[in-house]
């Protein structure tokens, strides 16, 4: 790994971790409301895309494992918007 490589995997790795303290800071502060539960799980897909692209070393090409990854966490946070549309609606 060069010098540039290391310092765009460390930028990448301060990116996430301000995701995921913003992403815990709007669900702690927000309440069940549908937006912000919606904003979060943007946050997660961002976050989720960051990995799958950047830790995983799949960002350069059209590789299926990358195509598969974030089909996989887009059926996943579909789903859970799902279910937190259906509980905010049943009650």
């Amino acid at each position: 790994m060069t010098r540039r490589q290391h310092e765009e995997l460390v930028g990448v790795l301060a990116m996430l971790i301000t995701f995921a303290i913003g992403g815990a800071v709007v669900a702690a502060l927000a309440g069940a409301t549908i937006v912000p539960i919606a904003a979060v799980l943007l946050i997660a897909f961002a976050k989720g895309r960051l990995v799958v692209l950047d830790f995983l070393e799949l960002r350069t090409g059209q590789h299926p494992m990358r195509v598969a990854l974030i089909g996989w966490l887009c059926i996943l946070l579909t789903a859970a918007l799902a279910r937190s549309l259906a509980v905010a609606l049943i009650g």
